[in-house]
């Protein structure tokens, strides 16, 4: 470095860009002042920077010679484009030149300047240099104020040295503090995220936590497998025995999908025959069938946007297994007497028994089919296997009851022992009819015992030559309690279902109900 006016500047240099690395915007304009003001020999110099607007000025730091404890008051002055030349700041900026007033005020009016220095008494000569970018951007200006004239210093060629790496070390250590301020603003943007997305899984576990019952392993990993298969969209097969819940699973995995805002289209394979199997699926056009005058929209257009779930796939036949492995396959189908494709928007779950891979391989289902879904494929574990999950579903059950009905019942815990050492044929369907038909015969506040059970059982499963040694009015009315007994243990509980099932009103239902106290 050179000397200059008998001043070794070097130091100040060492001591800027020492600054310049540092994580200190304050710390390197106030240094910044002082480089200046003491190689232009002066008494003060003030630092302002245009704020994001760039239409104000912000008094950033400043030095005094004299007072080392000594700070500007943090100003901000707007410019006025007008009155612009009347301002020397302004008119540097706007200029891009500096101002120099050695000689006297000239009609400039210096009073923001003035505003600046506080206790510190105002020096006769004044001169605003502005600071560039190095993309030649203004990005403000230095005020230099002296008791000695200032434009011999500005026309050297070391005062544009130092007043551009000034503005170099300035704007750098801006670019910097931008930087941290924007890796802070996203750290906490990724914290918000990330504690979204953690809110987002817990209302996700607790949502399948209360459709999918049961805190033993292998439900935890199934419903994780639901979360797994929700995040995807191609065709997904739930495979598991009958009563074990696998309608409920395609529930969970299209509730928890992009297509849970549209439609859960059901459909019994088992009604799905050769003859009906394209017109309900795809659909069909106006005179497409013999005898039909109308179209008809077929379940895939119906599910459109959300699931279409065919339940029980080992039932379908030869010619259906076809046409949905080439569904499933291309993603396209053709309504009956249509000319052209439709690409499907709905997305396809399946569900089948665990004989399926057997029915395979004895060559009674379509091998490409099977291979085609078991590319993602969901196993809904047997009661057999989830002994703990017994007491959840139990409570589930009863919550259900007290929701419905208003009804309160507690449980013996020696139930839940009794239900362990049961075999469930009819899996988790079955746990649940039981359930709600033994706690009918509870009443409001009462305790459920394995008793209330055995009852409900034995009542169901009566000696048949028994029954021919009873009166008939005592027989009629142990077949219709039997009766009633079975359709609600078939519909799960469900009185309007039962109702259906045996062909009566259900008023006339719930008169039994309570008649027989089911």
């Amino acid at each position: 470095m050179r000397m200059l006016e008998g001043m070794n500047i070097r130091d100040h240099f060492v001591l800027l860009c020492s600054l310049v690395n540092q994580t200190r915007l304050d710390g390197v304009m106030v240094q910044s002042c002082e480089l200046v003001a003491d190689v232009a020999c002066s008494n003060v110099a003030l630092l302002y920077l245009l704020d994001a607007t760039a239409q104000n000025f912000v008094l950033s730091a400043g030095f005094a010679q004299g007072f080392s404890t000594w700070a500007p008051p943090k100003l901000v002055h707007p410019i006025d484009p007008v009155a612009g030349g009347a301002c020397p700041l302004a008119q540097a900026v706007m200029t891009g030149d500096p101002v120099c007033l050695d000689g006297g005020l000239n009609g400039y009016d210096i009073s923001q300047v003035a505003k600046a220095l506080d206790v510190i008494s105002m020096p006769s000569c004044l001169a605003v240099i502005p600071l560039r970018r190095t993309n030649n951007s203004v990005l403000g200006a230095m005020a230099v104020l002296s008791e000695t004239a200032i434009g011999p210093w500005l026309n050297r060629g070391e005062a544009r040295l130092v007043v551009k790496s000034v503005a170099a070390a300035i704007e750098t250590r801006q670019v910097v503090a931008r930087q941290e301020t924007d890796r802070v603003s996203l750290e906490k943007s990724l914290l918000r995220v990330e504690q979204d997305r953690s809110a987002l899984r817990r209302n996700v576990s607790a949502s399948l936590t209360r459709r999918l019952i049961g805190r033993s392993k292998p439900m935890q990993a199934l419903r994780e497998r639901v979360v797994q298969m929700a995040g995807q969209n191609g065709a997904v097969m739930i495979e598991g025995g009958d009563g074990s819940g696998k309608e409920k699973v395609a529930r969970a995995i299209h509730e928890q999908s992009r297509f849970s805002n549209g439609p859960f289209v059901f459909a019994d394979c088992a009604s799905l025959t050769e003859d009906v199997f394209a017109p309900e699926l795809f659909g069909y056009k106006r005179g497409a069938i013999k005898g039909v005058a109308s179209a008809r929209q077929g379940l895939l257009r119906k599910a459109a946007g959300g699931t279409l779930y065919l339940d029980g796939l080992e039932r379908l036949g030869d010619t259906a297994q076809a046409m949905l492995f080439r569904l499933a396959d291309t993603g396209f189908y053709r309504p009956l007497g249509s000319e052209r494709d439709r690409q499907i928007s709905a997305r396809i779950i399946v569900s089948a028994s665990p004989d399926l891979a057997r029915a395979v391989q004895d060559n009674e289902f379509l091998p490409a089919l099977y291979y085609l879904l078991r590319q993602n494929v969901a196993k809904v574990p047997p009661l057999a296997e989830c002994r703990e999950d017994i007491a959840d579903i139990v409570q589930s059950v009863l919550a259900l009851l007290h929701q419905e009905e208003k009804k309160t019942i507690t449980v013996e815990p020696a139930l839940y022992a009794y239900l362990t050492g049961r075999a469930f044929p009819g899996d988790r369907r079955e746990l649940e009819g039981l359930t709600r038909l033994a706690a009918s015969t509870v009443e409001n506040g009462g305790v459920l015992t394995a008793s209330h059970f055995r009852s409900v059982e034995t009542g169901t499963t009566r000696d048949a030559e028994h029954c021919e040694t009873m009166p008939l009015p005592e027989a009629l009315a142990w077949f219709e309690q039997d009766m009633i007994s079975r359709s609600l243990a078939q519909a799960d509980g469900n009185r309007a279902m039962a109702a259906e099932l045996l062909g009566v009103p259900k008023r006339t239902l719930a008169d039994k109900c309570k008649k027989y106290g089911l």
